[in-house]
């Protein structure tokens, strides 16, 4: 039954794909409402077979984390050198706008679309009874009574510490040091996977990049906006530092 109600509340996970052409050289990804959270991970780019042997450039244009718009370049792919590259999952949040700066493509974009409901609609997500609205309803029901579980079982516990308060018996001891030895192992399994990546981690993925060929920022504040977004990096010391390890790649590349 936990598995089930645990299932309901993952994000929803839908196929992303999108063109870039002569006649289309833009994609916008909107957020349509405020009820939802979205999240982009784009995957893999990839030249069509009819593609021009040509540098074909795409960037992509989305918002900082101040709300200001930017521009990044995203890949340059060319039939002869480089028809396709893995982008690793570069997540992004809408509205994101995709463009084919040069080529006349096509220029195939795939990827996973995330989509999640904010937890204060609860209510209206109950009360609606639009069709297309009704699966985020259920979820948030599914979390509702996933709340009220939990919350009974806290009462229950503090019941049971105010008994073993008043009772000195042999009996109830046991049952403390069960209840308690699980928890700290719980934290640190939780914990586990949003440990940030170190320099060295940091470093060793960019000078990956560079002995692949893939394409890196080439001016200090693109730069900066890159490894915030793909790093989680916000330390202006610690950008700079890899701002002049790159440099470095690129001086002995050269």
């Amino acid at each position: 039954m936990e598995g089930d109600i645990s299932d309901m509340n993952r994000p929803q996970m839908y196929l992303f794909g999108c063109t870039l052409k002569s006649d289309k050289r833009e994609y916008k990804v909107d957020v349509d409402d405020d009820e939802t959270e979205q999240q982009l991970s784009l995957k893999a780019a990839c030249l069509g077979a009819e593609a021009e042997d040509k540098f074909h450039m795409v960037e992509v244009e989305a918002l900082t984390y101040d709300g200001k718009a930017t521009k990044v370049p995203l890949v340059v792919l060319k039939p002869s050198v480089l028809p396709s590259m893995g982008l690793g999952g570069f997540e992004i949040t809408p509205p994101v706008t995709l463009r084919l700066l040069s080529g006349s493509g096509p220029v195939h974009i795939s990827g996973q679309h995330f989509v999640s409901v904010r937890d204060s609609d609860n209510e209206e997500e109950e009360h609606n009874t639009s069709p297309v609205k009704r699966p985020a309803g259920l979820i948030m029901e599914k979390r509702v009574s996933q709340k009220k579980l939990k919350m009974d079982s806290d009462e229950d516990s503090d019941d049971d510490d105010d008994d073993d308060e008043d009772d000195d018996s042999d009996d109830v001891m046991p049952q403390k040091s069960v209840k308690k030895t699980p928890v700290p192992g719980k934290d640190k399994a939780q914990a586990g996977p949003s440990k940030a990546l170190s320099l060295a981690e940091i470093k060793s993925k960019l000078s990956t990049a560079a002995k692949e060929g893939r394409p890196l920022p080439k001016t200090e504040q693109k730069f900066e906006n890159f490894v915030k977004s793909s790093f989680k990096v916000s330390d202006k010391q610690v950008v700079k530092d890899l701002w002049g390890f790159l440099k470095t790649l690129k001086m002995e590349k050269k």
